[in-house]
């Protein structure tokens, strides 16, 4: 279809002036001139009216030396539009009319589009001007009635979204109190923002308001708070949603890379879902309008062809927009006279490169005095994301300033990036906090060297930004004490800060020195706390020696006394070995040289644990006796029988571990073969870690008779090191166990117990520790060598297999979580793959060998077949992210069908939390199946999928009725099946499928 805009009604907003510069009558018709016809025809077939005169390649020639004729700059370059530059904004004249007639049917209105998309300029310049005007607007269509009246206001939310809702509400008020009070208002009450509406109103005889909130992603970027975050959304959705009266209405544009953070908020999320106004790319005939009728507006000229080859360059982009106007902004800059060249287009770096041309120009003019002032500056404007794309932030001057840097230096390196249009100014109200950002975003995506800056230490650079934050924080508070840094964040900072001196704000500088005399302050306080407390103890057992003399004997002479047990947090006990010695010794008499060895594992063990307060460790031995207590030997011949007794002693004892001898199998001199058990211990994380653990470490019966303490030393010493690494694991300190397991490593190299418990440690610390990532790398590298090294020592321990296949797996997983969606890269999708696929071949080769129930009736095979499961499911979801469905749904049916066959035997072994975890991966990878077949519309499939995922989920929840185990309870139920299956629940309502 054929529009002819050359014989429509003229736009009356557009200036006569438009109209008299087109004085040659040319046009571009598919790239030629057509001296009579005055129209363009773009590749979509559209006829355009040329205003602005066109100047042909003879013409071009001849003015190529002229220099530029003088007057005002008809683009923008990579600045918005605001109200001002009304006049000046062409193109969005339609979507300008669609969104204020949208503002008849509603007062709340989200305008999303891509960054550079132009939301800030359609509202600012389309929208405002538009009900301002009251007039007919492109469409036909007319404003809301008595828009003319309305009072207006634009605002960005900033990292106090709240401060910055008050300080519009209170505009002209002289009381700095009235913000205050307004903000604790409203905290209090979330109907506060529509009172204060009321009011405003009242007070300045207006019938309605208008609250535009510009860069809304800012309450998602900057605002570090979720109580505010939640207030400021509660104040504005009850203001635009309440009764049907309320005067005011709700306009915001927001970055469509931010809709999942809108999804969080219930309220958000259903308002945006129902009123919103996706702003996609200019149609190549808006685009010819933006770049012809300011031309014509000024009666400046254009060269043929260079329209062509700009629209050509900028594509069907939605966010180029900026990079547009920047490029035209350049190439008027090196115009001819009056005319805009392709010589100058090409001269400016065209829509791509203008951005990173020009900033990279004025970067290096700079004296070299002023250039690391300007890369400062540049940084603090950066917002650089953790997980998500960097954004731009803005900063204020008082950051700026360092020990390197003054007020009046970063006064004049900000007047040359704003003079080049990189960087715009301004003043947060109330107060005079003078402010500075990048003009747009484009310019830190764009540009090479800010791109190199924010890699070249891209971790430091996120604990900087939080060392801003916490001192914005702390100021806003007064100094408050309580918003200094403290414990590792302090340390932290000021590991970074002595590397990084000339980085810091004079206010940062303050906060850190504010915060180490704190640290100090507190230090103090805490050793004389400390001595204080000794002294009262003391006093106390002075007081109390004849008080404990009496009670011991009363108790010893007068009650009948209980057996003790054992009450640290991390208790060893050390059962006899005579018995064990004495059946592998015949006659041999080693029953009294075995029970030397246990006191000389207790020696070694007290010598390393003895002083710490949270391990206990005891062996037969008169201080015992006193305790009513004996641990005994393992009674038992068969393992089974040893098994449960050595369970039944942990029991009684209430010891964690129990270290303990069995007969070695050697023919010429049996001897005995440490051992340890752990008793199950719920709410931790290392569940695996129950059991019997043979420590592969035997000592000789000879041995035993002539030199034990020499022979016995390695394993000794080893298994001392082991117990203190179990104990530090149990209470989750992984760096301590990783060491001490390291350590025991030292003296039993040949262990496959030991570099199993390495490897496993290292994939805790990934979990449990704050890591950079390339420590996590490195971490995760470990844990695989260790894992490796395991199966090599025993080829027959499918431990170390399992672990292997959870490390491969871990890290598959990580990668495609961090996959940036937005910007697609296959080589991350063939890594992933790859990953899967060794973490798979180790769960086979876990199930190909022996097993059955260990120690600690634990079904190993089905632990095995449950990774398996888990890493076929996301192989299932690399598959679907490619968009290889069919491939995808197969996945998913492996891995329930492999997981489904955990279910029974996880059942009979009592093994509560692992077959939590299998319905858990049930549900997840139905979920992923449902999520597939809507991909590709089959409804009825993805519903009845969804059913199945809630079924699953059901049954993970159920796991948590009467547990006392934490991690079922927290981690699994709570973390995942709950949440998923709430998700899942509100989608097939959503689709008319609901299930109770």
């Amino acid at each position: 279809m054929e529009i002819n805009r050359a014989q429509d009604t003229p736009n009356p907003e557009e200036p006569e002036s438009a109209g008299r510069a087109h004085t040659s009558g040319g046009a571009f018709v598919g790239g030629s001139v057509d001296t009579g016809g005055g129209t363009f025809i773009g590749r979509d077939q559209v006829v355009i009216n040329i205003l602005s005169t066109v100047v042909g390649p003879a013409e071009a020639r001849d003015i190529e030396g002229l220099p530029p004729e003088p007057g005002d700059p008809p683009f923008q370059g990579l600045q918005y539009f605001d109200e001002k530059d009304a006049d000046r904004f062409f193109g969005r004249e339609q979507l300008t009319a669609r969104i204020v007639a949208r503002l008849h049917r509603t007062r709340f209105l989200a305008v999303i589009g891509a960054s550079g998309s132009g939301k800030s300029s359609v509202v600012r310049a389309g929208v405002i001007p538009a009900l301002r005007r009251g007039q007919r607007l492109a469409d036909g269509g007319m404003p809301p009635t008595d828009s003319g009246k309305w009072l207006i206001h634009t605002f960005t939310p900033t990292s106090h979204p709240l401060d910055a809702l008050a300080a519009v509400m209170t505009s002209g008020s002289p009381s700095v109190s009235a913000l205050a009070q307004l903000r604790e208002d409203f905290i209090q009450d979330p109907q506060a923002l529509t009172l204060a509406v009321r009011r405003y109103l009242a007070e300045k005889q207006g019938r309605h308001l208008l609250l535009f909130v510009d860069q809304f992603e800012e309450l998602f970027t900057l605002c570090r708070s979720q109580e505010e975050r939640e207030t400021f959304l509660a104040n504005l959705l009850a203001a635009s949603g309440g009764e049907e009266g309320t005067p005011v209405t709700i306009l915001l544009a927001l970055r469509a890379d931010y809709y999942a953070q809108v999804a969080e908020h219930d309220g958000l999320r259903e308002a945006t879902a129902q009123h919103q106004e996706f702003i996609g790319a200019m149609s190549r005939e808006e685009l010819v309008r933006a770049i012809d009728r300011p031309l014509a507006q000024g009666n400046w000229k254009i060269q043929e062809g260079l329209i062509e080859v700009i629209l050509d360059d900028i594509g069907y982009e939605p966010g180029a927009l900026p990079l547009l106007s920047h490029a035209l902004h350049e190439t008027w800059i090196r115009r001819r006279g009056r005319t805009l060249t392709l010589s100058g287009y090409t001269e400016a770096g065209g829509v791509q490169g203008a951005v990173a041309k020009t900033a990279e120009s004025v970067f290096r003019n700079l004296p070299p005095e002023q250039q690391p002032v300007a890369r400062l500056i540049f940084l603090r404007m950066a917002e650089v994301g953790e997980t998500s794309q960097d954004t731009r932030r803005r900063a204020t001057y008082s950051e700026l300033i360092t020990r390197s840097t003054d007020e009046m230096l970063i006064n004049v390196v900000i007047k040359i990036l704003a003079d080049a249009r990189l960087v715009i100014t301004d003043t947060i109200q109330p107060g005079d906090t003078r402010v500075v950002e990048v003009a747009h975003e484009a310019l830190i995506r764009e540009w090479p060297t800010l791109r190199g800056w924010l890699e070249e230490d891209r971790q430091g650079l996120i604990l900087h930004q939080r060392l801003t934050d916490a001192t914005h924080e702390w100021i806003k508070m007064e100094s408050d004490p309580g918003a200094l840094y403290r414990g590792a964040r302090f340390q932290q900072a000021l590991a970074w800060a002595d590397t990084h001196a000339d980085a810091l704000s004079l206010q940062e500088q303050d906060f850190l020195e504010a915060s180490r005399q704190q640290v100090e302050k507190e230090a103090e306080q805490a050793r004389r706390l400390a001595q204080a407390r000794r002294l009262q103890r003391i006093f106390f057992a002075v007081t109390a020696i004849l008080l404990v003399a009496v009670a011991y004997l009363a108790y010893t002479f007068l009650i009948d006394k209980e057996p003790a047990v054992m009450d640290r947090l991390y208790n060893i006990a050390i059962a006899r070995f005579e018995d064990v010695s004495a059946e592998a010794a015949g006659s041999s008499g080693a029953g009294s040289q075995a029970q030397a060895l246990d006191e000389q594992i207790f020696d070694s063990l007290d010598q390393d644990l003895g002083d710490n307060p949270n391990i206990l460790v005891w062996h037969d031995s008169p201080e015992l006796r006193e305790k009513n207590v004996t641990i005994g030997g393992i009674p038992g011949i068969s393992p089974e029988e040893r098994q449960a007794a050595v369970a039944a002693l942990a029991e009684r004892l209430h010891a964690d571990m129990v270290i303990f001898g069995n007969s070695a199998a050697r023919t010429d001199d049996p001897g005995v073969n440490l051992a340890f058990f752990l008793a199950p211990r719920l709410g931790t994380d290392d569940q695996e870690a129950q059991g019997t653990f043979d420590l592969g470490c035997a000592v000789s019966t000879q041995a035993l008779n002539t030199a034990p303490k020499a022979d016995a030393a390695p394993c000794v010493n080893g298994l001392a090191w082991i117990a203190l690494g179990l104990s530090e694991a149990h209470l989750g300190h992984s760096l301590e166990a990783l060491e001490a397991f390291q350590a025991a490593e030292q003296y039993l190299p040949e262990s496959a117990l030991i570099q199993f418990l390495i490897g496993r440690e290292y994939l805790f610390l990934v979990d449990r520790e704050s890591v950079l990532e390339f420590a996590r790398d490195a971490f995760e590298d470990q844990a695989e060598h260790a894992f490796v090294r395991s199966s090599e020592l025993d080829p027959e321990y499918a431990r170390a297999r399992i672990g292997l296949g959870s490390t491969y797996l871990k890290r598959a997983r990580r990668l495609l979580e961090n996959y940036d969606q937005d910007n697609p890269d296959a080589s991350t999708f063939i890594q992933v793959s790859q990953l899967i696929d060794k973490s798979l071949a180790a769960y086979r080769q876990a199930l190909e060998l022996s097993l059955g129930l260990d120690s600690a009736g634990l079904p190993l095979e089905s632990v095995a077949r449950l990774g398996l499961g888990n890493g076929l499911r996301l192989k299932g979801e690399v598959f679907q992210k490619q968009g290889n469905n069919d491939q995808a749904i197969e996945q998913f049916d492996q891995a329930i069908a492999m997981v489904e066959q955990t279910v029974l035997p996880l059942q009979q072994a009592g093994q509560n939390r692992y077959l939590t975890q299998a319905y858990e991966y049930l549900g997840s990878a139905f979920q992923w199946k449902a999520y597939t077949y809507l991909v590709d519309q089959d409804y009825a499939n993805g519903m009845a999928a969804y059913r199945q995922a809630i079924e699953y989920y059901d049954h993970c929840i159920a796991q948590g009725d009467g547990s006392r185990d934490l991690i079922v309870k927290n981690d699994i139920i709570g973390g995942v099946c709950q949440p998923n299956r709430d998700s899942i629940q509100k989608e097939l309502d959503n689709l008319g499928g609901s299930q109770g």
